[in-house]
């Protein structure tokens, strides 16, 4: 049985810049993953030690960590009348308000969902904006973790719904329970970078020639950390820089566990503690798959993984979670991930040389070896640069898989792919004997640890290597190479990625769990759920009841939302399409005086417009604003804040943001977001559908770009008052066959298929 989750390439640890030393990489575009407790395995003892020891008193426990999987817990169903009850005219939520009014979808979702939770039932369930769907769900999972003693978890898309949870839906969930719900545990979890490792926090401050100007933050840091309660990033009264954060930030593969001299003091390890007490956990999509994927490959699921155990799971802004899954049943191999070990193992600053290995030698007492360990290292480098060099040009599109290199260029991949993977052994066998020259009494050094923590990230390393060399044989894998670049270079990260993610969510997700509930605005294609659960694989055989069900918006889209489509508009391949939406953009910005969301799917595209749009607009008080200027969140709020401003984005703004009121009254949708045909694993996928005998277009294409859509619709209302206008400048929906999908797929609406022209007359009618 494997111990680890094999989760690779998850962690960003900015270097110094070193003199005399091997190069020094930092990943400064790539995403740290949201792992609160991501799992090593470079002993059995030390799996224990730093993921599995909670070291809670039994009385404070939630529930039984180690449940014994044969016993069946006695269950007290939920009254579904009195679940239902606390929501509806005559409830305690009723008697909070004035003007209180019912929402019979929510009253019947909420039903659903304490059915779901009686029955060990999943539900899938379209609940359409203003529902109500957070109450809907947190009252049944509150009343049920209370009265049966079972951990319920929540796991959410986005950071804004996690704080919306913790700031007002649960107080008001706990409010409307009542006295019952006054001693519920609830806790956030964050990814563990996001805490404070106090043991490395005190490696740097031991270390003051290392900092340089940095010195002073860190100083900061520990002032703060002496009151602070739980550690968190976010509690901070100052912004640290990436660099220094990256530096004492927690890390799973450089935590001792228990061996750590301030495990009494970890602030991980003090949640870790929480969240085996707590009966409610939030959590985000990341964290849980983290923790189900390390689950899948060996922990099982009536132990602690990453979050302790549970059997009852609810998925907020379920569309999101298949894109979360991948990124945690796939592994990657960069050079920023290889120098990163390399660095911790040993590097030169100022002529001094630094790292574990150092210390490891006076330790070892085995000074003869340096020559040969440091020749091996640099030989893996030099291995390494090799493979990036002949990588490098097959990626001039930003990425491609093994499958659409032409023979050679494979071939040519795999020789030096090989050779890393030769060098890496050889690394791996030169630390082993090292680390085993150490002497038993010395075995529990810092020092040493941490050398095992380098030696398994060597191990895995070399594996995901391999994986690549056998390519051929993993046809169910993807493997593919993309460009990534940070302020030092560019270089070439490689993925392995699953063609199909439904039978892994089956199995690591649905079979397992006694409930789970599937929530979102946008799972449907039309009036089908086939697609999402064919994606997720509940379309497979499972012994749950399956229910699924959809629940209207109750907001007035016919009265308050028109919908245009100019019909004079160029073909987005039309060669003409770019210079007429930057006419048509700066046009309908004007005319909404401002207020005006701009959603593209080509970053290109929107820089073009949105040059354009400043130029027309310059001569007027609207402001236009672009993403990648400034902070996401700081773009957000300054969006809000101010009304005659205009947003241009793509694909992370189409879903996600939440602008209620008068700052957004027109969202403009360029294009149908259909992918990126050349994307290598959505290729990978569209050939499989294809070479069985299907359509790819119409069974992937349409149904993730239908998703995409309804997502930056929904933009627009969201709330009972919101009035405004969706503007889409692909005429395909209404030129093309396919496009009824997409309209049938949206809320009623007015609608205004017209000349630009006309359209822009109907804008100025319909808001002013």
């Amino acid at each position: 049985m494997k111990n680890s989750a094999k989760l690779f390439g998850k962690h960003f640890d900015p270097s110094d810049t070193e003199e005399n030393s091997f190069d020094d990489f930092s990943d400064d575009g790539y995403r740290d993953a949201d792992n609160f407790g991501e799992l090593n395995d470079f002993s059995d003892e030390a799996y224990h030690d730093s993921v599995n020891d909670y070291d809670v008193e039994s009385s404070e426990i939630f529930y039984d960590t180690e449940s014994d999987e044969d016993s069946e817990p006695v269950i007290i169903p939920l009254d579904t009348a009195q679940i239902v009850e606390y929501l509806d005219e005559t409830g305690s939520f009723a008697s909070f308000f004035e003007r209180y009014e019912v929402r019979h979808a929510q009253l019947d979702l909420t039903e659903e969902i304490a059915n779901c939770f009686n029955n060990d039932s999943i539900g899938v369930f379209e609940a359409g904006t203003g529902v109500g769907k957070s109450l809907a769900y947190l009252i049944p999972a509150i009343k049920w973790a209370l009265q049966n003693k079972e951990r319920v978890v929540i796991s959410t898309g986005t950071i804004n719904l996690q704080q919306q949870l913790m700031e007002k839906d649960l107080p008001s969930a706990k409010k409307i329970i009542g006295k019952e719900a006054k001693d519920l545990k609830v806790l956030l979890l964050k990814g563990r970078h996001n805490y404070l490792c106090i043991r490395r926090l005190m490696q740097a401050l031991q270390e003051p020639d290392l900092f340089n100007d940095d010195y002073d933050e860190i100083k900061k840091i520990q002032a703060w950390a002496a009151t602070s309660a739980d550690g968190s990033k976010a509690e901070m009264p100052f912004v640290p820089s990436d660099k220094v954060w990256a530096k004492v930030c927690a890390e799973s593969d450089n935590c001792l566990g228990r061996r750590c001299p301030y495990y009494a003091d970890s602030f991980v390890m003090k949640l870790k503690k929480e969240a085996a007490k707590a009966s409610l956990l939030i959590v985000n999509h990341h964290l849980l798959f983290a923790d189900l994927a390390a689950r899948y490959e060996g922990y099982g699921y009536q132990t602690t993984a990453v979050l302790p155990p549970f059997k009852r799971l609810i998925f907020d802004e379920a569309h999101t979670m298949e894109d979360a899954a991948q990124s945690f049943f796939s592994k990657t191999f960069s050079q920023f991930e290889l120098q990163r070990q390399i660095n911790a193992l040993y590097r030169h600053k100022k002529g001094k040389p630094i790292g574990v290995l150092p210390k490891l030698i006076t330790i070892a007492h085995a000074d003869e070896i340096v020559p040969e360990i440091t020749k091996t290292l640099f030989e893996l480098q030099t291995a390494y640069a090799v493979l990036d060099s002949e990588a490098l040009p097959l990626c001039s599109s930003g990425a491609i898989s093994f499958q659409q290199m032409l023979p050679y260029q494979r071939d040519a991949l795999t020789q030096k792919l090989s050779a890393v993977r030769r060098n890496l052994e050889i690394v791996i066998q030169h630390f082993t004997a090292l680390i085993d020259t150490v002497s038993d009494d010395e075995q529990s050094e810092d020092t040493v640890q941490d050398a095992k923590l380098i030696l398994w990230r060597f191990r895995e390393l070399k594996e995901t290597a391999e994986s690549f060399e056998q390519w051929k044989k993993l046809s169910e894998k993807v493997f593919w190479i993309e460009k990534i670049r940070s302020a030092q270079k560019e270089t070439v990260r490689f993925h392995q990625t699953p063609l199909n993610l439904a039978s892994l969510l089956h199995d690591a997700v649905f079979f397992p769990m006694r409930t789970v509930i599937c929530l979102s605005a946008t799972l449907k294609i039309g009036e089908s759920f086939d697609y999402w659960l064919n994606r997720t694989g509940l379309n497979l055989p499972i012994d749950a009841p399956l229910i699924t069900k959809t629940f209207p918006s109750p907001f007035p889209y016919k009265r308050n939302v028109l919908l245009n489509v100019p019909i004079d508009a160029p073909p987005p391949d039309d060669k003409e399409f770019q210079n007429w939406i930057n006419k048509a953009i700066a046009e309908m910005i004007e005319l909404s005086g401002g207020k005006t969301l701009v959603l593209f799917t080509s970053y290109e595209s929107l820089k073009t417009a949105c040059a354009h749009a400043r130029a027309a607009l310059k001569d007027t008080d609207l402001l236009i604003l672009q993403q990648g200027e400034d902070d996401r969140s700081r773009l957000l709020n300054f969006f809000k804040e101010n009304v005659s401003s205009s947003l241009f984005a793509t694909t992370s703004f189409w879903a996600g943001i939440d602008v209620p009121g008068e700052s957004l009254t027109h969202v403009i949708l360029v294009k149908l977001p259909f992918s990126v045909p050349t994307d290598p694993v959505f290729k990978a996928k569209a050939d499989a559908i294809d070479s069985a005998g299907g359509s790819s277009f119409m069974s992937l294409s349409v149904p993730e770009a239908v998703i995409q859509f309804r997502q930056g619709f929904g933009r627009l209302m969201r709330s009972q008052s919101d009035r405004g206008i969706v503007t889409l400048l692909d005429k395909r929906i209404i030129a093309k066959r396919y496009g009824q999908i997409f309209i049938t797929s949206l809320p009623e609406t007015r609608q205004c298929f017209d000349s630009f022209k006309n359209i822009l007359y109907n804008i100025e009618n319909f808001l002013f």
